[in-house]
């Protein structure tokens, strides 16, 4: 079947920290001129989508916003879908304006109603304790993702799962995680693009999130190698892509391909 929509993650795919990918305008470009639909998807909760959308374009990659997802949309849809009156502790760097935007009020005591937890990096035991305070109070624990690492320049740091591992372990509480491999994020795609599934390639570099949400999902996936896992690990493990490549710029001939078979 043809590949009508391809999904990109970004850390490790489009860029690592501040540098762009080689070949990653291009590939977009070729893609788009092609008629596939790109949509970009993240599991960096630390941001909101504007941020995402100006990083992309000081790439030269131009995405409307409402083809760029990250965990804290992801995470302030959730609760205007399911807790709308809920007050929220977002244990993350500059992300309220995602939860203010969708109605959701902000505080910062131990008394919020749920607590969304992701990447900070200006982490304190003070904002620790008022999460794991308002958790013990009964707060619903809400993680945009557990990643455990994430790609740089020059290698990795801890993800958010460091930080959410902390919490869980502290309160004997599970989180419910928004972003992959959980379903979520791509559900909200589907439903707000009216995506096929089948019609659509999944393009990440990490075999646990993005290649097992694609498995989870029923969706083709290909594995680049510019960000955390190996072609051995590709290889060898229980979560197989269908494609495996170097790097972003060999999923246009992946998706040529498909129209060709």
């Amino acid at each position: 079947m043809d590949i009508k929509t391809v999904i990109f993650d970004m850390d490790g795919v489009i860029y690592r920290g501040e540098k762009a990918i080689p070949g990653a305008k291009e590939a977009v470009l070729s893609l788009e001129k092609e008629g596939a639909e790109v949509f970009f998807l993240t599991n960096n909760g630390s941001r909101t989508r504007r941020h995402f959308a100006k990083k992309l374009s000081s790439f030269g990659i131009k995405a409307p916003l409402k083809k760029v997802y990250c965990t804290s949309y992801g995470a302030a849809k959730y609760m205007s879908e399911n807790m709308p009156d809920a007050t929220a502790y977002v244990l993350e760097e500059d992300t309220e304006k995602e939860f203010t935007d969708a109605g959701i009020r902000c505080v910062k005591t131990e008394d919020a109603k749920a607590v969304v937890v992701g990447l900070d990096r200006n982490l304190t035991y003070a904002k620790l304790s008022i999460a794991f305070r308002a958790l013990v109070k009964g707060a619903h624990f809400i993680a945009t993702n557990d990643d455990p690492s994430y790609p740089v320049e020059d290698g990795f740091l801890p993800g958010a799962g460091a930080i959410v591992a902390s919490l869980a372990y502290s309160t004997g509480k599970r989180p419910l995680i928004i972003g992959k491999p959980e379903p979520y994020m791509l559900d909200l795609i589907v439903k707000e693009h009216g995506v096929n599934k089948e019609e659509a390639l999944m393009v990440g570099d990490q075999l646990s999130t993005d290649i097992l949400m694609a498995k989870k999902e029923g969706m083709r996936s290909a594995l680049v190698l510019t960000g955390v896992n190996t072609r051995q690990e590709a290889m060898r493990g229980r979560i197989r892509p269908d494609f495996v490549v170097d790097s972003i710029r060999d999923i246009p001939k992946i998706v040529r391909d498909s129209t060709r078979r």
